[in-house]
């Protein structure tokens, strides 16, 4: 197996190229940081050998452990661009691509993954501080706070969000380009059981 093959089918069938102001990260990136954040775990992970039964080969075959080394050494080159990162830029670059399950109310208000950028926002979480001090919400977590302000129709406070989020999801977005440069994308590509 070898590194650097093109972008799998499973990443490149994203609906919408992402553009936060006159930022849009390339396609290379786009499947790295979704696949890092949503995928990188469960391909590195060794399966019990339940699952292995399950599945019909057992955990420690061979192409399951290269297929895992291969996950294993793309992970660590994005996590290593990563920490070249500002800690709040990697912190929105994570809301930002880690799939969560929104409302449909919400990913109207905040689309292109602003819900989850606003999740991992120091100013949302502020907000929500700010209005649990205040008596202002009930809310349990910063999720069911962004569902909330959306759902009683605050506007203002959805517009002032967004402006702000663009802004840094443009800086992340571009922070992460610069440090990973242009070549190929290191998503591991999905071998054929």
């Amino acid at each position: 197996m070898s590194m650097n093959k093109p972008i799998p089918a499973r990443i490149q069938d994203t609906p919408t190229r992402r553009r936060f102001h006159d930022v849009s990260p390339s396609e290379a990136a786009e499947a790295e940081l979704r696949w890092f954040f949503n995928e990188a775990e469960s391909t590195i992970d060794l399966p019990s050998n339940f699952q292995g039964l399950i599945a019909g080969a057992s955990p420690g075959s061979l192409d399951d452990v290269e297929r895992r080394a291969e996950a294993m050494h793309s992970a660590r080159k994005i996590h290593d661009r990563m920490k070249r990162l500002r800690t709040s830029d990697a912190l929105l670059l994570s809301g930002l691509y880690t799939d969560r399950p929104w409302s449909d109310a919400v990913t109207a208000a905040l689309p292109d993954g602003l819900a989850g950028a606003a999740h991992a926002s120091v100013c949302v979480r502020a907000e929500y501080l700010t209005a649990l001090a205040r008596c202002q919400t009930r809310a349990k977590n910063v999720v069911d706070f962004i569902e909330e302000v959306v759902r009683k129709g605050r506007p203002g406070l959805v517009v002032a969000w967004r402006a702000e989020l663009e802004v840094a999801c443009a800086i992340a977005v571009a922070a992460y380009e610069r440090a990973r440069g242009d070549g190929p994308s290191v998503v591991p590509d999905e071998e054929e059981g």
